[in-house]
């Protein structure tokens, strides 16, 4: 670092000693020679001698008895290490330390000759009890650290859970956040009619986290109703492609018609561009609507081709924001975005069931089974949930709609916390209704269309079992999980602390 005044630059580098002054344990030693020290104390603690004071700094020098001025104060003082008769120059030093701002200032081991063996007794065991605080607080540390990344994976989890939640009822909240409207369009211009063939594009004049759809406002329809359209949403920055939509001229209506994302956008906030285009030339093309004139060009619309104004007018056009991340709902007022998830949507899909959906988990047969305390109880810090078997009879819990549709496997590891349980079955079942899952954990009937069924394993303390419920066939449908113990012999249910956990679902596409 330099400090530049006037013309001349100045060095203000620290020297190296006083750097490792303020960052290594260091052994202050006063009145003592340097040669009465043994070699192996100075090999193992660095070792400064205190000189004095000059213009209210210290002086110190190192091993080889080179002299050097400390502006601030050790940070990890030891100890200092003083000759009986140098008591005065201990004083001088621990004033100049207060001075600096030194709260607990570091402990004096005299150094007596004939008895140097207690003093560097007392010096290793100021060094262990440093290194015995350093792994505490390397302990505790580590302990916040792990309590901070829980807290951050819950928060985490609990994002997703409500994400989900919102997305399987449709209540992703929107707001408008941007809007031009339609103006008059006395020249009946047809910008898709003008521009080239790839189209047009409208830079979008807002942030772009949290965008959630782009609508743009269509005057007239084109006769044909087969005329394929392409859609993209773009980042300026970096060329990314947000999302695209592959239509037909006969999915716009008159209006406003709006391009749903299928996620709101999150992240560092980007240029987005809006673009459209016609796959197949055509004279007769949709008519878009126009906003009012616009001065700034690079909010005109323009030719996706070369960058161009079309004209000196805007589309009409209106910006919905939403929750940043989150899945957009299915709704009739949108254009679902299709090709960023094509390749999403071919092969399968392996989906946790996050902790905050477990702490939905209830007891399903209440009028079957009683118990003095809490059959289900939800562990979502263990990404678990316990289930309590009845000495006679089956203990099911439920997870409302805590199934995906096009379901093809729900698993769950099953596992006894007590090593003083008798061993325990476990079973789970995917179904529309308890009565169902009642039937399949009777074994009453066969699966049906949709459901899933793992079957009964018995689980012995200390060992762990897979369940895996494949389904039948595939329904397009949220449905209920359901998870079952009961007693491999009946009787004997006291310690039977069985549990689930990592729920996991494998869907199609």
């Amino acid at each position: 670092m330099t400090v530049v005044a006037t013309q001349e630059a100045f060095p203000v580098e620290k020297p190296a000693i006083e750097e490792r002054l303020l960052k290594d344990l260091t052994l202050i030693v006063v009145g003592v020679a340097r040669q009465e020290l043994p070699t192996a104390l100075l090999g193992a603690v660095q070792t400064v001698w205190f000189q004095g004071i000059s213009d209210g700094q210290a002086l110190f020098s190192d091993e080889k008895g080179a002299v050097f001025q400390v502006i601030e104060a050790p940070l990890m003082a030891l100890a200092v290490l003083a000759e009986p008769g140098a008591s005065g120059e201990a004083d001088a030093l621990f004033k100049w330390l207060q001075r600096h701002g030194v709260v607990q200032l570091p402990s004096v081991v005299v150094w007596t000759r004939g008895q140097e063996s207690e003093a560097v007794s007392s010096i290793v065991a100021l060094v262990a009890e440093h290194v015995k605080s350093a792994a505490r607080r390397l302990v505790l540390s580590n302990r916040e650290l792990r309590t901070l990344r829980s807290m951050n994976d819950d928060l985490q989890n609990r994002f997703a859970a409500i994400e989900s939640f919102l997305n399987r009822n449709g209540l992703q909240p929107l707001d408008l956040v941007f809007s031009n409207e339609p103006s008059e369009n006395p020249s009946n211009a047809n910008v898709l009619a003008s521009s080239s063939r790839e189209g047009i594009s409208q830079i979008l004049p807002v942030p772009s986290s949290g965008v959630s759809g782009v609508a743009i406002h269509v005057d007239q329809l084109a006769i044909r109703q087969d005329l394929k359209m392409r859609a993209q949403l773009v980042t300026l920055e970096d060329l990314r492609i947000v999302d695209t939509w592959q239509i037909s001229s006969g999915d716009l209506t008159t209006g406003w018609n709006t391009f749903g994302l299928s996620k709101s956008t999150a992240g560092l906030n980007r240029t987005l561009e809006f673009r459209l285009q016609l796959e197949d030339a055509e004279e007769d093309t949709p008519l878009l609507s126009l906003g009012s004139l616009q001065p700034i060009e690079m909010f005109q619309v323009r030719d996706a081709a070369n960058g161009m104004p079309v004209l000196k007018n805007s589309l009409a056009v209106q910006v919905w924001g939403g929750i940043p991340g989150v899945s957009m709902p299915p709704s009739a007022n949108y254009i679902a975005a299709q090709s960023q998830q094509t390749s999403q949507s071919e092969g399968f899909r392996d989906m946790p069931i996050t902790p905050g959906v477990l702490e939905h988990a209830s007891l399903a047969n209440s009028d079957e089974v009683t118990f003095d305390f809490e059959a289900i109880m939800p562990l979502p810090a263990e990404r678990a949930i316990g289930c309590h078997p009845p000495a006679e009879g089956i203990t099911i819990g439920e997870l409302p709609a805590a199934c995906p549709p096009q379901i093809i496997r729900m698993s769950a590891k099953a596992y006894i916390d007590n090593s003083r349980a008798a061993d325990i079955d476990f079973a789970i079942a995917v179904a529309g209704s308890l009565e169902a899952a009642k039937a399949l954990f009777r074994e009453e009937r066969q699966q049906t269309v949709g459901e899933a069924y793992s079957g009964w394993q018995t689980v012995s303390f200390g060992e762990s079992a897979h369940l895996s419920a494949f389904a039948s066939e595939q329904v397009g449908a949220w449905q209920n999980v359901y998870f079952a113990t009961r007693m491999n012999e009946a009787g004997g249910n006291d310690f039977a602390w069985a549990k689930f956990a990592n729920f996991r679902a494998v869907v199609s596409g």
